[in-house]
């Protein structure tokens, strides 16, 4: 488990202007009609308008352009349902280097032929352990350098800027919702309200049946799934609990919600029909954890729900996003 020193305010501010040419800074929307029979104001950071529909370019384009022009040209691998592909993809193209994502078998075939449009080169292997133990094998047979998805430094300073965008937008901001799978996302946000000295509380959520950072908080350690993730988030069905990411976790993140996937497929037709929106069942777990947890979050008033991203193919839409 490691334990080093968050950055600081001046170190997430020179990453996020080394980021700025390969990102969008994304709208904070206020959504009245979602907010108020909940008891809260609420705003969502729709991170469905980041370049490929998630939030993951900007921890990617980080990490990538802390490597050396050396070990770039060598390429890079990394593992991945859809939406780090895509971002290692993307921010490979831009930066310029080889990509290869490893994807399990059951990744969804809207964002593997994203990912492939983005130039990198697909590897379809078994399921999410499965997949994340070939993208290891190839990387040291082939000398690839491995993209953590999400369990980096560098990945995770680079989503701090989402935390700082929130604090320009909405200074007093009293609690942001964050989806989890490893756990960057959450801990980039966590690290930029740290960071900034500001007042904010950050949960995270995550599906029941692939809550590894509640398993792993519990423990009071990094802890892996018992099995398999069982979930239709499948940005968020990660099976081993972040060494970078859990105490980040478990120092600056008030708690973090495990919610049904019934909750997620509500709060994915909630923000269809009231935002206007398209959230695939990844992004809409923030708005999940406040519909399962309205009364003990009640004490917040300014809330945001971080949306992380809308790739989702219309037919799985059709299915799942229904009352």
């Amino acid at each position: 488990m490691t334990n080093q020193a968050l950055p600081s305010l001046a170190d997430i501010e020179r990453v996020r202007s080394r980021v700025a040419p390969h990102v969008h800074r994304t709208p904070l929307l206020h959504v009245r009609s979602l907010g108020e029979p909940l008891g809260a104001e609420l705003w969502l950071k729709a991170e469905t308008f980041q370049r490929t529909g998630s939030y993951k370019p900007r921890g990617i384009v980080n990490r990538l352009l802390a490597l050396s022009p050396e070990v770039r040209q060598r390429g890079v691998i990394t593992v991945s349902a859809g939406n780090a592909a895509q971002a290692v993809a993307y921010a490979a193209a831009r930066i310029g280097c080889p990509a290869i994502a490893v994807m399990p078998e059951n990744a969804s075939l809207a964002k593997v032929e994203a990912t492939k449009a983005y130039g990198a080169q697909i590897v379809l292997h078994g399921t999410s352990p499965e997949a994340f133990a070939r993208a290891k094998h190839l990387a040291a047979e082939h000398g690839y350098t491995f993209i953590a998805p999400s369990d980096h430094p560098d990945v995770i300073t680079g989503h701090a800027a989402i935390g700082l965008e929130i604090l320009e937008d909405l200074p007093d901001v009293d609690l942001i919702l964050v989806p989890v799978g490893a756990g960057g996302l959450g801990a980039g946000i966590a690290t930029a309200i740290a960071a900034s000295g500001a007042s904010a509380r950050v949960v995270g959520v995550e599906p029941e049946g692939a809550n590894s950072m509640a398993l792993s908080l519990e423990a009071g350690r990094p802890t892996d799934l018992p099995g398999p993730p069982a979930t239709i988030a499948d940005g968020l069905a990660y099976p081993f609990g972040g060494q970078h990411t859990f105490p980040i976790f478990r120092d600056h993140v008030e708690r973090v919600l495990s919610v049904p996937d019934a909750s997620i497929q509500q709060a994915m037709w909630l923000i269809m029909t009231r935002a206007k929106l398209y959230a695939e069942p990844s992004g809409a777990a923030g708005l999940a954890g406040l519909l399962t947890q309205a009364e003990a979050l009640r004490p917040f008033r300014k809330i945001v729900c971080v949306i992380s991203g809308g790739n989702i193919d219309p037919a799985s839409l059709a299915q799942l996003a229904q009352p």
